[in-house]
C-alpha cells in the first residue's frame, strides 16, 4: 500500500505563496539579467503645429519586432537590447518621422518626435503586400487602400463590409434578398472579380472562408468567401486593401488582391451605443461596441472587442391582391379570400462577437503573440408564399396558405498564436491559425406535403462545417549589397482543410407516401421534402478534406535610390489535385521627387474549394418559364456523385490566373496625391456552377437511375476562360486651415469589365439542354452583373470637437439576363449619398448622427414580367440595396475607469502600452 501523506491546513496555504515567491524571484531574476543587456528608449510625439500630444501613433525600430504605441498624452517608452537603431514613428493624417538612437545596457536615452499633418496615410507602413517590415503605401510597386479606425468609425456603419464599400470604389458587397437564408452570409468581391477570388489576412495571417456554399441567383453565385461581418469594426485597428495579384506571394485565392484586417494593439478603453432605422420605420439596429486595452511592461499589450448587434427585417414586398382561395372551379375550403404579404428584404439578425489581439515580450528578443475571436449570429428569412390553392399546400393544416421561413444559426472561431523574434539578423516567426465555421439551418412554418397532415411544421435542415489550420515559419533579413539594399524573404506553409455536410432530420428530406389531399389534383403525387428548403439527405453527407505544403522566397532590390524591384515565387502541392507554381515581378521607378510609375506581372491560381467539389442539396428555385414563375426541386450534385457523372460532371481543377498591371503615382507634396493604375486578369478553368438543367430529359435520366423527386440538376465545373480588364484611380488632399481646422477631400474611381472568352462543349449527356452548361444568364451575371463604372468622394472636416463626414459614391449600370430575353432588364446608375456628423461634449463623451443613403434612392423596379404577380418590386443584384435611407445616432465614451469605478489607483490598475 502506498503510504498516506497528511498535509496541515496551514501547509496547503502556504503552498501557493510560496509558488507565488518562487516565480516572482524568477521574474526578478530575469529581469535583473535583462537590465544588464537592454536598455530603455522614452519620449513623446507631438503635432509640430500645435504642440499638442499625438495618441495612437505607431514607434517602430527598424529591422525588428518592437513597436509600441504611444498613450494619450503623446509618450511612449520600450525596452531594447542595446546597440544602434533607427525608429519610425508613423500615425495616419501624419507625415512619418525617423531618428537613430544608441541604446545603453541599463541607460534610458530620450527621443521626442514632432509630426507634420499631412491629412493623408500615405506614410502608414502596411503588412501586406512587402515582407519588408519598414514598407509604407506610398513606396509600394503595387496600389494599395489603407483604411484607418477613424475612417471606419466616421461612416456610421454597422457591418465591416458596407463599411469597405463605402470607402474603397474598387469593392463591391451587393445585398441579395434571395429567399433561400443564404443572404445572412453576403459575398463580397473586389476589382470585378468573385468573392472567392480575393484573400483575407488578419494581422497577416490567412482567414478562413466560411461553410456556405452560395448557390442563388446573386453575385457571387457558386462561390464560397470570408465572412468579414464576422469581424467586428471596433476591433480594427485599419484596413489595408493590396489592389492586385499575389498568388505567389500568399498562395490560393489572391487573384483579385488581398484584405488585411490589422487588429487594434492601443491600450484605449471606450464604449459605444448606437441605434437606428430605416426611413419607412423598419430595420432597426441596435448596437453596443466596447474596447478594453492594457499596456505591459516591456512593451507589452492585450487589446479585447465586444460587439453585439440586433438587426430588424425589412420588407419591400407588395401585398399579394390575386385570388387566394380560388383557382378556376376550385375554391379551397375555409380560405378567407384577400391580400397576402410576402417578404422581400433584409433578413432579421442577432449577432455577438468578441476579438482579442495580444503580443508579450520575453527574454532574447523574443514575442510572443496571439489573437482570435468568436461570434454567433442567428438569422431568420423567408421563402416565397405558398396560395391556398397551390398543390404543395395541405390546406388541412394551413387553409389560407404559408409564408415559410428558413432560420440560421452561425458559429465562427478563430486562434492564431506563435513567436517571434530577431536572430544573427534574421527576423523570424513561427505561427499557426486555426479557424472554423459552422452554418445549421432550421425550416418553420412549413409542411413537408408528401407527409399528409401528419407532417410537422418546423424541420431541422442540417449544418455545414468548414476549418482550416495553417502553420508558417517565416524568415526575413535586410543586406546591404554591392546593387543596393536587399531585403530577402523565405517562408514554408502547411494547410489543412476539412469540409463537412451533415444531414437534416428525416422529416426534412422524406419521400413521403402521402398524396395530395384535396382539390383538383387530389390523388396526384404530392411534392416532398420540407417546402422552401429540403434538408440534407444521409446520401449527401460529407467529411472531406485535404491538405498543401507550400514554399516562397521574396526579394526586395533597389539599385538606386529611384528603383524599386520586387520578385516573388511560389511553389505548392496539394494532396487532391497536385503542384502548382508561380511567380511574380514588380517594379517602382522615380522618375522625380513625388513622380513615379510602377508595374506588376504574375501568375496565379486559385484551388477548388472543397464546398465547390463536395456540396449537394436540393433548392427549391422560381424560375419563369412562359411568362410564368414555376417552382423547380434543384438538385445541385457534387462532381463525384451518380448524378454528377450521369450529368457529365468531371473532378473539379484549379483556376489559373495571369495578372498584369501599369499605374503611375503622384505625390508632389505632403497635402496631395493622385495614383492611377490600369490592370488585366485572364483567368483559366474558372469554377462555375452550371445553369439550371431543368429540361424533362434530364429529370427522367435521373429517375431512370434511382434519383427522384427533383425536376432539375446542376453542378460546379471548370467551364469558362475570362479576362477582366479594368482602372483604378485614387485622389487625396487634404487643406490644413490652422485653427480653423482640417479638411481632406478623397475621390476615388473604378472601371472595369470581364468578358467570356471561351466556354466548354456541353457533354453529350446534355444534348437537349446544351445551352445550359453556362447559359446567358451566368454568362450575364459574370459580365454585366456589377457595376463597371463606380465614382467615389468622400469629404471630412475636422475642427476642434466637430467632425463632418459628407460621401457620395455613382453605382454603374447593371443587367440582368434571364432565359427568355424579352425579360431582360438594364438597372441604371444611382448616386447613393451618406453623411455623419459627430460632436465631442467632453474630452470623453461624444455624440454622432449618421445616415446613409439620406436622399432615400431605390434602384429601379423591376420590369412588369419580372415582379411574380406585382410583389417583387426590387433586384438582388443592386449593389447599394433596396431599403432606401438608414438613419441613426451614437454615444461613445472613453475613458481610463468607468465612473462607478473607484478612483483610487491601486497596484492593480491597468497600465497604459509601455508603462511599468
Amino acid at each position: 500500500m502506498s503510504p498516506h501523506v497528511v498535509v496541515s491546513t496551514s501547509q496547503r496555504s502556504l503552498a501557493p505563496r510560496r509558488a507565488i515567491t518562487s516565480l516572482s524571484l524568477l521574474l526578478a531574476v530575469s529581469a535583473t539579467a535583462a537590465a544588464q543587456t537592454t536598455g530603455t528608449v522614452t519620449g513623446r510625439v507631438t503635432d509640430a503645429s500645435s504642440g499638442t500630444a499625438v495618441a495612437d501613433a505607431q514607434v517602430r525600430v527598424i529591422g525588428s519586432t518592437v513597436g509600441v504605441m504611444t498613450r494619450s498624452d503623446g509618450t511612449y517608452r520600450f525596452v531594447i537590447a542595446s546597440g544602434r537603431y533607427e525608429v519610425r514613428v508613423s500615425r495616419i493624417g501624419y507625415a512619418a518621422a525617423r531618428d537613430s538612437v544608441v541604446v545603453e545596457a541599463g541607460a534610458t536615452v530620450t527621443r521626442d518626435f514632432r509630426l507634420d499633418q499631412t491629412g493623408l496615410s500615405l506614410d502608414q507602413i502596411v503588412v501586406v503586400g512587402s515582407r519588408r517590415p519598414d514598407r509604407t503605401a506610398v513606396e509600394a510597386p503595387v496600389p494599395i487602400d489603407v483604411l484607418s479606425s477613424e475612417d471606419l468609425q466616421n461612416t456610421g456603419l454597422t457591418e465591416t463590409s458596407q463599411v469597405i464599400q463605402m470607402l474603397a470604389p474598387s469593392f463591391n458587397f451587393p445585398r441579395p434578398s434571395v429567399n433561400d437564408g443564404t443572404d445572412h452570409v453576403r459575398p463580397a468581391t473586389l476589382r470585378g472579380l468573385g468573392p472567392d477570388q480575393v484573400l483575407v489576412l488578419v494581422n497577416g495571417k490567412r482567414r478562413h472562408t466560411t461553410a456556405l456554399v452560395h448557390v442563388n441567383g446573386s453575385v457571387g453565385r457558386g462561390s464560397t468567401s470570408v465572412d468579414l461581418n464576422a469581424i467586428p469594426v471596433s476591433s480594427i485597428d485599419r484596413i489595408e486593401i493590396l489592389r492586385d495579384g499575389a498568388a505567389a506571394q500568399y498562395g490560393s485565392d489572391a487573384i483579385a488582391g488581398v484584405i488585411n484586417v490589422v487588429l487594434r494593439a492601443d491600450a484605449n478603453r471606450s464604449i459605444s451605443g448606437s441605434i437606428g432605422q430605416t426611413s419607412e420605420g423598419d430595420g432597426r439596429v441596435t448596437q453596443v461596441q466596447t474596447n478594453y486595452g492594457v499596456g505591459f511592461a516591456n512593451n507589452g499589450f492585450v487589446h479585447f472587442s465586444a460587439e453585439w448587434r440586433d438587426r430588424d427585417s425589412t420588407n419591400r414586398a407588395r401585398p399579394d391582391v390575386t385570388p387566394q382561395c380560388t383557382s378556376g372551379s376550385y375554391t379551397v375550403p375555409n380560405c378567407v379570400e384577400g391580400s397576402r404579404l410576402s417578404w422581400q428584404g433584409d433578413a432579421g439578425t442577432r449577432d455577438w462577437s468578441a476579438f482579442a489581439n495580444t503580443s508579450l515580450p520575453f527574454g532574447g528578443g523574443m514575442e510572443l503573440y496571439a489573437f482570435g475571436g468568436y461570434s454567433k449570429r442567428e438569422g431568420i428569412a423567408a421563402g416565397f408564399f405558398r396560395r391556398a390553392f397551390d398543390d404543395r399546400t395541405v390546406r388541412g393544416i394551413y387553409p389560407n396558405g404559408f409564408l415559410p421561413l428558413i432560420s440560421s444559426d452561425i458559429a465562427d472561431a478563430s486562434l492564431s498564436a506563435g513567436v517571434r523574434g530577431v536572430v544573427s539578423g534574421w527576423s523570424w516567426d513561427l505561427g499557426g491559425v486555426y479557424g472554423q465555421n459552422g452554418f445549421e439551418f432550421g425550416v418553420h412554418n412549413s409542411v413537408n406535403t408528401s407527409m399528409g397532415m401528419s407532417s410537422p411544421r418546423d424541420f431541422y435542415a442540417g449544418a455545414l462545417r468548414f476549418n482550416q489550420m495553417t502553420l508558417n515559419g517565416d524568415l526575413t533579413r535586410q543586406f546591404g549589397t554591392m546593387i543596393g539594399p536587399v531585403n530577402v524573404a523565405v517562408g514554408a506553409e502547411f494547410r489543412r482543410d476539412n469540409f463537412k455536410l451533415e444531414r437534416g432530420d428525416e422529416n426534412s428530406y422524406r419521400v413521403g407516401t402521402a398524396t395530395i389531399l384535396d382539390g383538383p389534383n387530389a390523388g396526384r403525387p404530392a411534392a416532398p421534402f420540407a417546402q422552401v428548403f429540403p434538408g440534407f439527405r444521409p446520401e449527401d453527407e460529407t467529411d472531406a478534406s485535404r491538405n498543401n505544403v507550400a514554399g516562397y522566397v521574396d526579394v526586395e532590390l533597389s539599385p538606386t535610390e529611384r528603383l524599386l524591384i520586387g520578385l516573388a515565387g511560389r511553389a505548392e502541392r496539394y494532396s487532391d489535385f497536385g503542384n502548382t507554381t508561380d511567380a511574380k515581378v514588380a517594379l517602382r521607378y522615380e522618375l522625380t521627387r513625388g513622380l513615379a510609375v510602377r508595374g506588376a506581372m504574375q501568375t496565379g491560381f486559385r484551388a477548388p474549394s472543397l464546398g465547390q467539389s463536395y456540396f449537394s442539396a436540393v433548392s427549391t428555385n422560381f424560375i419563369n418559364v412562359g411568362g410564368v414563375s414555376t417552382p423547380f426541386e434543384i438538385r445541385t450534385f457534387a462532381v463525384g456523385s451518380l448524378g454528377g457523372q450521369l450529368l457529365g460532371a468531371v473532378a473539379l481543377k484549379p483556376e489559373e490566373s495571369e495578372n498584369v498591371s501599369a499605374g503611375v503615382t503622384f505625390n508632389p507634396v505632403r497635402f496631395f496625391s493622385l495614383t492611377a493604375d490600369w490592370y488585366r486578369v485572364n483567368i483559366d478553368e474558372r469554377i462555375v456552377l452550371s445553369g439550371n438543367f431543368i429540361d424533362s430529359t434530364v429529370a427522367n435520366l435521373l429517375e431512370d437511375n434511382g434519383i427522384v423527386g427533383v425536376s432539375g440538376a446542376r453542378y460546379f465545373t471548370n467551364a469558362v476562360d475570362t479576362r477582366t480588364t479594368g482602372l483604378d484611380i485614387v485622389a487625396s488632399f487634404a487643406i490644413d486651415l490652422d485653427t480653423k481646422g482640417l479638411l481632406r477631400f478623397t475621390g476615388g474611381f473604378n472601371e472595369n469589365r470581364t468578358k467570356v472568352l471561351h466556354v466548354d462543349p456541353t457533354p453529350p449527356q446534355l444534348a437537349a439542354v446544351a445551352s445550359a452548361l453556362f447559359d446567358r444568364v451566368e454568362r450575364g451575371r459574370l459580365e454585366e452583373g456589377q457595376p463597371r463604372r463606380r465614382l467615389s468622394l468622400t469629404s471630412t472636416y475636422d475642427v476642434n470637437r466637430l467632425g463632418v463626414m459628407l460621401h457620395t459614391s455613382r453605382y454603374g449600370k447593371i443587367v440582368s439576363r434571364a432565359p427568355n430575353p424579352a425579360q431582360d432588364q438594364a438597372f441604371q446608375a444611382k448616386w447613393i449619398t451618406d453623411m455623419s456628423v459627430s460632436y465631442k461634449l467632453t474630452s470623453q463623451l461624444s455624440l454622432a448622427l449618421s445616415g446613409t443613403n439620406i436622399f432615400d434612392v431605390y434602384p429601379d423596379t423591376n420590369i412588369t414580367a419580372n415582379q411574380t404577380r406585382g410583389i417583387y418590386l426590387y433586384s438582388g443584384l443592386t449593389p447599394f440595396g433596396f431599403n432606401g435611407a438608414f438613419w441613426s445616432v451614437r454615444a461613445s465614451y472613453q475613458y481610463e475607469r468607468l465612473p462607478f469605478m473607484s478612483r483610487r489607483k491601486s497596484a492593480s490598475a491597468p497600465r497604459k502600452a509601455g508603462e511599468e
